[in-house]
């Protein structure tokens, strides 16, 4: 239903027009108040229109004229029409602003609503919401709020690139949080698409790749052999010796053994993968745009989790885990009894080798939240890890060691415990079999491997 909220408002002045009768001036101004007088608008619009014309430094005309164009719904032609009043006087800037103010108020009020029944059954509603907040913006230009809404209802109805744009409006001009935050998710879901693009496009290329850096690190030719299959040429090393030299020609790679020991490797050229990295870079672009907006975010609000865990995921993708750690750091010193924050703090710790550190972070969780699974299980699968560096380490150097074993007995406790807390979690049973194989338990061992094959096959 149309609310004529001027015309109600010139019932007063043209009251007025009755009591004191009209004030020389042009036949189209006198006219015009007329039409108005028998609510014949069309017309009063038509003659204020020639009026302004022949005498634009009628401030009276315009001001008339901009109420009939609210009105009408014509919001360019009002703001045009108000913009001239108020050139020439303020003599009505509080009418004009209760006015806009008005007409703002109705088409924002719309276009809740309407959005409220949008969905996509009911698409429809989409559209009728974005006009009625597009009218909204027109009405009255000066407010941010009116774009993230808007980019509400551009986000809800898939198109991504108008929210985006309406949200960053927002944050440009009245510095909304929300908004901000809503633009760097959709900078993460823009950068999630191109990363996608770049696997599905290249998933054998990368599998390929994946698969050479890590026979890169392996030191046992079992290993290599199932990662690569059963080499094109073998070359026997001198007699009464193990030594062999395995060619993989698809990888320009000749790897050597002694025995079961891989002793080295060497490329006849460097191994070209082929991989169309387009999608990639733009990924991580998408991504940067995102770290930048929700660095802001947080910055503003820094004790919404929510939003730094999407700040997480974008430091992540685009490889920036020294300020991850910053981040979280900065999160806990915020809220020092948040436990999440400070089990992805430890995790994060983890991923570049602090492993005291990610302890330490693991081991805050569980005093705020003693039965945790999820840090349970990393606490446990932290010692493991650096045990695991440590023989990695050993081996590359061709040294024996045994430091390892007091990681692994320090892993044991923990991942034993979490095995009560998520019983049908075969990788949690694989993992706790391998730490009692390291440490010689081995009819432990086999039992853990034996409950991971028995939750796999559901019995």
């Amino acid at each position: 239903m149309k609310q004529y909220y001027f015309k109600g408002v010139f019932a007063l002045i043209l009251a007025s027009f009755v009591l004191q009768g009209y004030q020389c001036g042009s036949p189209e101004f006198t006219g015009a108040k007329v039409h108005m007088q028998q609510k014949n608008f069309k017309e009063a619009i038509r003659l204020l229109e020639i009026e302004v014309q022949k005498n634009p430094a009628n401030e009276e005309a315009w001001y008339l004229l901009g109420g009939l164009k609210a009105d009408e719904r014509d919001y360019e032609g009002m703001n045009k029409a108000f913009g001239e009043a108020l050139k020439l006087s303020n003599l009505h800037a509080g009418e004009i602003r209760a006015i806009r103010y008005n007409n703002w108020g109705q088409n924002l009020n719309a276009g809740v609503s309407y959005l409220e029944r949008a969905s996509a059954d009911s698409a429809e509603y989409f559209e009728k919401s974005i006009q009625a907040f597009q009218n909204a913006i027109t009405a009255w230009p000066d407010t941010g709020m009116t774009h993230k809404y808007l980019g509400y209802a551009y986000n809800n109805k898939g198109d991504l690139a108008n929210a985006l744009t309406n949200y960053m409006k927002a944050w440009e001009m009245d510095g909304d949080v929300e908004a901000v935050k809503r633009a760097g998710r959709i900078y993460v879901v823009r950068g999630e698409e191109h990363k996608n693009k770049f696997e599905s496009a290249n998933a054998e290329k990368l599998k390929r790749w994946k698969t050479l850096e890590d026979v890169k690190k392996m030191s046992n030719k079992a290993d290599v052999m199932k990662a690569l299959g059963a080499p094109d040429n073998i070359k026997k090393g001198p007699r009464n010796t193990k030594k062999e030299e395995w060619s993989y020609a698809s990888y320009k790679l000749t790897v050597a053994v002694d025995g079961d020991k891989v002793t080295g490797r060497s490329f006849s050229a460097p191994y070209n993968a082929q991989i169309d990295s387009t999608e990639y870079f733009l990924g991580q672009k998408e991504y940067s745009k995102a770290v930048e907006l929700l660095e802001k975010a947080v910055e503003k609000d820094p004790k919404d989790s929510e939003t730094l865990t999407v700040l997480l995921r974008a430091y992540i993708e685009s490889n920036r885990i020294q300020e991850a750690i910053k981040a979280f750091q900065l999160a806990i010193k915020n809220e020092p009894g948040n436990k999440v924050n400070h089990y992805i703090l430890g995790v994060l710790y983890r991923q570049v080798g602090r492993f005291d550190d990610a302890i330490a972070e693991f081991r805050q969780t569980l005093v705020i939240d003693p039965e945790d699974a999820d840090a349970t299980f990393d606490l446990g699968a932290t010692y493991y890890n650096w045990g695991v560096d440590i023989i990695k380490k050993a081996e590359e150097k061709g040294e024996q060691t045994e430091a390892f074993r007091a990681k692994f007995e320090a892993a044991l406790p923990y991942m034993e415990k979490v095995t009560q807390l998520k019983k049908d979690d075969p990788q949690i049973w694989e993992t706790l079999g391998t730490i009692y194989a390291r440490l010689g338990q081995q009819e432990k061992a086999l039992n853990a491997f034996d409950q991971a094959d028995k939750i796999r096959k559901g019995n």
